[in-house]
């Protein structure tokens, strides 16, 4: 006889209401691509195979009921139900049961005093039941309903319902419905008279509430967030989420800001087969601190516009200089200088790829440290080509080149036009041992200036004598880079290791060209590093090209575990030497004085399972100066136990230290803190404490945080907030802040409790 366990697993509380507010304040929801959209999956069936029939007393007529008494339990493949007394008549297909009715899926348990259901139908009830349910994740939820009415297949409905994600004896979070209908034919939900009791204390209450099932989005309002802070006062978020279209949506977010007024904002997303992108817009009217209307507008549009070809809109403009530091809690932001506004057109061809696009910038001024905004590019293109193993010698064709127009918005520095194109040939030879590669370039420039501005300053400095000039300039460039790879195997306090000894050389030659008469449109000084002792032109950019006839030697050691292969240790060490006096210079910079580069020295690695390392130093030997220092450090002892430690240094123009942690304090209190300050400057850059409490089933974190927004102006910002796990965050989300400023950083929910915690 077959039975058809109820689809009681079906009803997941938990899924079903936390969908209409868990983590709204968190991850953006994913938009699907309109082509890949379908109809919806096929509902489960149920599992052909024997059923089982235990009972004390069992009784009945074939093809027409059966009756057990005492302890009856059925079963099936995947579901079992219990009761004192179950009643199953096939004709009608009908199940009752009373008395202890236990119905058990898998982790899935539900209990109930009285159960009638048509399986076939799914008409029927469940009376006073109470349920534990737990996620794929292994998260367990668990609550009561006065009955659940079953309304035909797949729908449902329940009154006097409860959820909580705390243990039945410590329910400290309780959400309540007076009444909730599940609909999973349309994949729709509805509650009346929802609230959230915290503490035994009402924190939230909503007369109706609709929700999508199955995690899908629909529209609706999301988690209010609020917060404080020194430069907008107490501020209130209320976002509204607006399911336009599987493959678009939009969200509007009141912003109301006690010391400025009402900010509206919103963001529209779209997704097609071949282009999509973001609209964002927000809009201050009459912020009662600057008495001004300020605004932002944000597009970045993408489309694929053939097999080879894409194309890019990027644009973005705020009101005035100080909109990210005035409204802005985010450092990501408030160091924003230069917002692009351009728009790109580009073609892949496999191995050659060419490009156009178009240029210019709204450059955010500090009052105190004026910063010189950027040429316009109008336009700019480029076409960059790699060709491997021409020959069967393996010999390799690599070009580069552009043309741009520089303009520059105010007319008061020099204009015109750059012609560029650098092809070069290689040939790497290659060993179990070793590598060579000698490689042979040619650098071929052209500038064309206007002759109204040849006067004028370029980005740097004041014209020279007589004003820059129209040039061309050929520039044969000469590299032979090789590299040698040992090892040998080493014992170090009872572990095994593989060290490896890998030496490199990388010589380069450029001859002299006079480029004083070249205006610097877009290029500076590279920062000497690792990766810049091994390339050929020490600036950045191709205004301009250094001589050289020198010399980089290098060599690293790694320390490899054996079996794991994971790397305990790498060291490093190089440095440049010039066989050559420096004749390019850009402007107003000294030429070099010494015949070699400073030494720079690196130390990364995972030393143990607890310490990692990464430091590097540059020190000038000549002058027994160290002219730069990173040194840094992390100490983790596991998820939510862990120490960074900083310290940067730069002769003349940075010293700082940056020390964060995130640490347990007892079982269930982490203290979290940062401290960025610049002892150049006596001044702290970033500056922030704060803890969390995680009682197994909520959590609370409050952050206070003192941010340099600029060179003069501090904001001072408060965040607090509730989290009830598997349903809410409540208040303004000081996630972001943490994971930026505390490196390694996790929210101490997810850390497992000791079992003295719960």
């Amino acid at each position: 006889m077959p039975f058809a366990a109820p689809p009681f697993p079906r009803l997941l509380l938990s899924l079903c209401l936390a969908a209409a507010t868990a983590h709204a304040s968190g991850d953006s929801l994913p938009l699907k691509n309109a082509p890949a959209l379908g109809s919806a999956a096929p509902k489960g069936k149920s599992v052909e195979g024997p059923t089982y029939i235990e009972a004390d007393q069992l009784h009945g007529i074939n093809t027409d009921y059966f009756e057990g008494e005492g302890k009856v339990i059925m079963r099936n493949l995947r579901e079992q139900v219990e009761a004192d007394w179950i009643h199953y008549e096939q004709p009608n297909d009908e199940v009752q049961a009373h008395g202890g009715v236990v119905f058990t899926q898998g982790s899935n348990h539900l209990r109930g005093s009285e159960l009638k259901l048509k399986l076939a139908s799914r008409l029927g009830y469940f009376k006073e039941i109470a349920y534990d349910l737990r996620s794929n994740r292994g998260e367990l939820t668990r609550g009561i309903a006065r009955v659940v009415n079953f309304k035909g297949p797949e729908r449902y409905q329940m009154e006097q319902a409860t959820y909580s994600s705390c243990p039945a004896e410590q329910q400290d979070w309780v959400l309540k419905a007076d009444e909730l209908d599940l609909d999973y034919n349309s994949s729709l939900g509805s509650a009346r008279g929802v609230w959230v009791e915290y503490l035994n204390t009402p924190i939230l209450y909503t007369p109706w509430l609709d929700f999508a099932l199955d995690s899908k989005r629909k529209s609706g309002f999301l988690a209010p967030s609020y917060g404080a802070s020194s430069e907008r006062g107490l501020e209130l978020l209320t976002p509204w989420y607006w399911n336009l279209a599987p493959n678009y949506d939009a969200t509007l977010t009141p912003r109301l800001m006690t010391r400025r007024g009402l900010q509206l904002g919103g963001e529209f997303r779209y997704l097609e087969a071949d282009f999509n992108g973001t609209f964002n817009l927000e809009a201050l009217p009459g912020d009662r601190e600057s008495n001004s209307n300020r605004y932002l507008v944000r597009i970045d549009h993408q489309q694929q516009l053939g097999p080879h070809w894409s194309g890019r809109v990027q644009y973005e403009k705020v009101s005035d200089n100080t909109y990210f530091t005035d409204l802005s809690s985010l450092v990501t932001q408030t160091s924003q200088v230069n917002l692009p506004e351009q728009a790109s057109l580009a073609y892949d061809g496999g191995w050659w790829q060419a490009a156009g696009r178009v240029q210019a910038y709204q450059t955010l001024q500090d009052p105190v440290n004026a910063v010189v905004a950027p040429y316009e590019r109008l336009p700019q293109l480029t076409l960059n080509a790699n060709q491997a193993n021409l020959t069967r010698a393996g010999l390799n064709l690599d070009f580069s080149g552009e043309f741009v127009n520089f303009n520059y918005a105010s007319g008061q520095r020099v204009q015109g036009s750059r012609l560029y194109a650098y092809p070069g040939i290689s040939l790497p030879i290659n060993t179990p041992y070793s590598t060579v590669t000698p490689r042979l370039g040619w650098s071929l420039s052209s500038y064309a200036l206007d002759d109204s501005t040849r006067q004028l300053q370029d980005s740097l400095a004041a014209a020279p004598s007589g004003g820059f000039r129209d040039t061309t300039r050929s520039l044969p460039t000469f590299s032979l880079d090789s590299s040698l790879f040992f090892e040998r195997d080493m014992a170090f306090h009872g572990e095994t290791y593989t060290q490896t000894l890998e030496p490199r050389a990388y010589y380069v030659y450029i001859p002299y060209r006079n480029q004083s008469s070249i205006p610097v449109f877009d290029s500076g000084a590279s920062d000497l590093s690792l990766d810049q002792l091994f390339r050929e032109n020490q600036f950045n950019g191709i205004d301009r090209i250094n001589n050289a006839n020198q010399l980089t030697l290098a060599v690293s050691s790694r320390f490899l575990q054996e079996g794991t292969g994971a790397e305990r240790l790498q060291l490093t060490l190089g440095q440049r030497y010039y066989f050559g006096d420096q004749q390019v210079t850009l402007p107003g910079v000294a030429t070099r004085g010494n015949n070699s580069s400073d030494l720079i020295g690196q130390v990364t690695g995972q030393v143990n399972p607890k310490l990692r390392l990464s430091s590097t130093v540059q020190f000038d030997a000549d002058s027994g100066k160290l002219n730069m220092a990173d040194l840094g450090g992390t100490w983790r002892n596991g998820p939510g136990q862990l120490f960074n430690a900083n310290y940067r240094y730069t002769l003349g123009s940075v010293n700082q230290f940056d020390l964060s942690t995130q640490w347990p304090l007892t079982a269930k209190w982490h203290g979290l803190a940062r401290i960025n300050y610049s002892l150049q400057d006596t001044r702290m850059v970033e500056g922030l404490a704060g803890f969390e409490y995680n009682a197994g089933c909520w959590s609370v974190r409050g952050v206070a945080q003192r941010l340099a927004t600029n060179s003069t102006t501090v904001s001072n910002a408060f965040f607090l907030q509730l989290e009830l796990n598997g349903l809410a965050y409540l208040g303004p989300n000081p996630l972001d802040v943490l994971k930026r400023s505390i490196t390694g950083y996790v929210p101490s929910n997810p850390i497992a409790l000791p079992a003295s915690a719960n």
